[in-house]
């Protein structure tokens, strides 16, 4: 069986962090949403991908190329016009032969996922699963195994049988993607494609699994998926620890890096390759270090992520933020945590997190970040400021 991966949205709910990256690259524990869904479909044996690209493709495809390192065979397809997710799935139909998976690039799902959708009965079935906060998602309505309506993106709070987005059809929904009504937000997608299924009669199954199943909707997000990643076999520490130095818990330690004395690192932690820590610098869970990282003396970072290149100056304290790849933050910077009301796409979203700043951003020293502060890619934030909100892409604070 084939599975189609789509990959080719950007994802602008994640912004600033998708200024300059798809979606289905943000990472998780130092590893792109993609890698994720990948690795899960190979470990059960499905080998054969085609994954729908569009946004930064190159992104994607560079990083992943003919997927032999994966274990798997990827096969590119291009969606030139992000018109959504069914008109995505329309472009694969002369690659495709029999029944399909299709899975979204940018969740996160794991081994026991992919094997529930793959043994559940029925030739159209949603992956689904209970969750106590489906709002944003599709909510399905289930006579027992039957999908009777799929609601999208209802926006209340509610709770109730979320649909994940995994998904195995037979050929036939390709005769069913070009009678898909256009959505209110000017796209095609397979919500609409099934809603449509289940008026005309078909049948059409839900399988609610227990299995990983996690998602980012807004950027801040990262943090929450980024501590459900289950560990992957033994946590390895291949840098170098200086005598002084203490780690507790799981925490893994790449190549070429370096924890120097008095720092004092509690897992789960992941820190890449050829990093520079130190020293006297903390760590706390749940806490990821990508490639190339430089962190000052004296500095404390706890459930945050900070991507690959970034440098972050002394004494300073790190709460609850994603930092972008390049980005450079002086001595003494204080990122706070706390509950925020943020703007998104026009709306309005309650948020407890710090800050999320965006690739190739310069800091001054002393800048104090307040919660739910946003800085897009290439901005330039002076010393001895304070910032909150949005910071849109290339601005200069002073």
């Amino acid at each position: 069986m084939k599975a189609v991966i789509l990959a080719a949205g950007e994802g602008r709910r994640c912004r600033p962090l998708t200024q300059t990256r798809p979606k289905v690259m943000l990472s998780v524990r130092n590893r792109p949403f993609m890698e994720y869904v990948i690795g899960a479909l190979a470990a059960k044996g499905v080998r054969e991908l085609v994954v729908v690209v569009g946004y930064q493709k190159e992104r994607i495809m560079d990083y992943f190329g003919d997927g032999v390192q994966y274990g798997v065979e990827i096969e590119y397809v291009v969606q030139d016009e992000q018109l959504g997710t069914a008109d995505a799935l329309s472009k694969v139909e002369s690659r495709v032969d029999g029944p399909l998976l299709v899975v979204n690039g940018d969740n996160l799902v794991d081994e026991t996922a992919v094997e529930d959708i793959l043994l559940a009965e029925g030739e159209n079935v949603i992956l689904a699963a209970l969750r106590e906060h489906a709002g944003d998602y599709g909510v399905l309505t289930v006579e027992g195994a039957k999908v009777t309506k799929i609601l999208e993106k209802p926006g209340r709070p509610c709770a109730g049988i979320l649909n994940t987005g995994v998904y195995r059809f037979s050929p036939e929904i390709f005769d069913e993607l070009p009678r898909t009504p256009i959505s209110e937000r000017g796209s095609y997608e397979l919500t609409q494609t099934i809603a449509l299924m289940i008026e005309e009669g078909l049948d059409v199954r839900a399988k609610i699994t227990d299995g990983l199943w996690a998602d980012a909707i807004f950027a801040w997000d990262l943090l929450e998926a980024n501590s459900s990643v289950p560990e992957i076999g033994e946590p390895k520490v291949e840098g170098e620890i200086e005598e002084g130095a203490r780690l507790r818990g799981p925490v893994e330690i790449g190549r070429g890096s370096i924890v120097r004395s008095g720092s004092y690192i509690v897992g789960p932690v992941s820190i890449g390759k050829n990093c520079d820590l130190g020293p006297n610098v903390t760590v706390l869970p749940t806490t990821s270090i990508g490639d190339s990282v430089k962190i000052g003396s004296h500095t404390e970072i706890r459930n945050s992520i900070i991507m690959n290149g970034a440098r972050i100056g002394a004494g300073s304290v790190v709460s609850c933020s994603v930092f972008g790849a390049s980005s450079s933050f002086g001595d003494h910077l204080i990122a706070e945590s706390g509950e925020s009301v943020v703007p998104i796409e026009d709306e309005f979203h309650r948020a407890e997190f710090g800050a999320v700043v965006a690739d190739n951003v310069i800091v001054g020293g002393r800048v104090l970040m307040h919660p739910g502060t946003l800085v897009g890619t290439g901005s330039k934030i002076g010393s001895g400021t304070e910032i909150r909100g949005w910071i849109e892409r290339g601005t200069r604070v002073i």
